[in-house]
Parts: structure tokens; C-alpha cells; sequence
């Protein structure tokens, strides 16, 4: 089973109701924002936080502290993040579909270096975001989790040069890595003209990112997609196609 799949899959699923609820505000067009947290094996989320349409800022003690008081988890138990991207402008934008720079830098920075500054070795980080699509030959909105996995150092750098063959991954920085917004508001590639979708998408390759369909096609199911890795080899079926759809069943409660 692929690595990203192994980390969805821990997901109670309270906390996949509550991740639903909040991205089913998508409307409001407010970033939404929650601590993950392990507890026997299972992960919930912690209260979540909301920010504008693509911004949101918090203090990690206090709102650790928040998450103590309503839910009980305690920092100990803190794992990794959850967001959402929402609708922005009232429309839905392909790259809202992915982690964008800002999400991505630090904790690439931190991993990468992780043998020598002593910071994680291994993250986990979720995005949630409206996905148009078709079902029934009528146009639907569906609430979608993208899951990506920094396994390790040695596995990002490979993915980084791989990606991106005229960067040094090691030569990246906040300042140089992070895209920028220009002075009429939109956004600007970073100096060092670092593609962070196509990234992604080559650590989806190697089972290190998928995606998560909540609503489900039909019923109480989830849908995910898996990225390169062959589905025999990963769920037992005779077929071997990149991006293919699957389907699991959602336990009722």
C-alpha cells in the first residue's frame, strides 16, 4: 500500500466528518486550518482556525493550547497539519489544488536537512480543496484531500532534482524558494524557478502523494487516486494504470 494511503487510512472517521464539514464552507472563501493529532494509532483533528481566502496565521502554542481545552489532545500528540483552500474569486483554480510554495518550504527545508539540524526526518501534510467534476451528467462539487509524504531527505532531493534538473536542491532557501507577490497582486515564480507542482507530482510517482475523493462516487465509499505506483501492486487488482481511480468503503456508524 502506498505511503500516502497508509497515512490517510489513520484517519477516524470523526475526523473525516469534521474535514468535510469545514470544506463544505468553501463558499466563504476562508482558509481553514487544524492541527492533526495521533491518539491509539488513529488521527483527529484539533479546532479548526480560519483565515481569508489565501492567507491564515496562527501561534502553535496557543492554538495547541485551544485544541487542549475543547478537545483534550495535548501537544504530545500533535502530528502534522490539515488545511483548506476554498473557493477564491468564486471560482475554483488548478493550482488551489496543490500544496502551494508557501505550504512547502519550510517543511522541505527542515526535512532536507534534518540529518544535520536535528528537525523531523519524516512529514506528513494534507490539503483540502472543491473539485468540479461530472456525475451523472450533471456538474458537482466535491470536497478532495490531497495527502503528500516527505519520507525522507534522501527521497525529496531525489524528486527535486528530478522535477526541477536546473535547481540545486540543496542551494534552496525561504527567501529564493517561495514564490512572491508582486506589487499588483499577483503571485511571482520564485527566484530560483522552482516548479513546486511538478514536485508534488513526481513524489506522487512514488507513492508519496495522492488524492481523496470524501464525498465518495456512490454511497457510503471514498474514492483516491493513486499516482505511477501499478494498482496491482498496491491493492491486489489486475490493472496497472497511472491514475487510476479506486474505490474503498467508508465504515457507518
Amino acid at each position: 500500500m502506498s505511503d500516502w494511503l497508509n497515512e490517510w487510512k489513520k484517519f477516524d472517521e470523526s475526523a473525516i466528518e469534521e474535514i468535510k464539514s469545514h470544506n463544505d464552507d468553501t463558499h466563504l472563501e476562508r482558509e481553514w486550518m487544524s492541527y492533526v493529532y495521533e491518539r491509539d494509532g488513529r488521527y483527529y483533528i484539533g479546532r479548526a482556525s480560519k483565515g481569508d481566502e489565501s492567507k491564515i496565521e496562527i501561534i502553535p502554542a496557543e492554538k495547541t493550547a485551544v485544541d487542549t481545552m475543547t478537545k483534550g489532545f495535548t501537544k504530545d500528540e500533535r502530528k502534522w497539519t490539515i488545511h483548506g483552500h476554498p473557493l477564491k474569486d468564486g471560482k475554483i483554480y488548478n493550482g488551489r489544488q496543490y500544496f502551494s510554495s508557501t505550504d512547502l518550504i519550510d517543511e522541505y527545508i527542515e526535512v532536507r536537512d534534518s540529518g544535520k539540524n536535528g528537525g523531523r526526518s519524516r512529514i506528513v501534510q494534507y490539503v483540502v480543496y472543491p473539485h468540479e467534476q461530472k456525475e451523472n451528467g450533471k456538474t458537482v462539487i466535491h470536497n478532495r484531500v490531497r495527502i503528500l509524504v516527505f519520507p525522507d531527505s534522501e527521497t525529496i532531493v531525489r524528486a527535486m532534482k528530478k522535477s526541477n534538473p536546473h535547481a540545486d536542491p540543496y542551494a534552496i532557501t525561504k527567501d529564493s524558494g517561495q514564490n512572491k507577490v508582486g506589487s499588483d497582486g499577483n503571485t511571482q515564480m520564485n527566484d530560483l524557478k522552482i516548479d513546486w507542482f511538478k514536485f508534488q507530482e513526481v513524489l506522487g510517482e512514488t507513492g508519496h502523494m495522492g488524492i481523496v475523493d470524501i464525498e465518495g462516487a456512490v454511497g457510503n465509499s471514498m474514492r483516491s487516486e493513486s499516482y505511477g505506483t501499478p494498482a496491482w501492486k498496491q491493492y491486489g487488482v489486475g490493472f496497472a494504470v497511472v491514475g487510476l481511480v479506486i474505490y474503498f468503503m467508508r465504515k457507518k456508524r
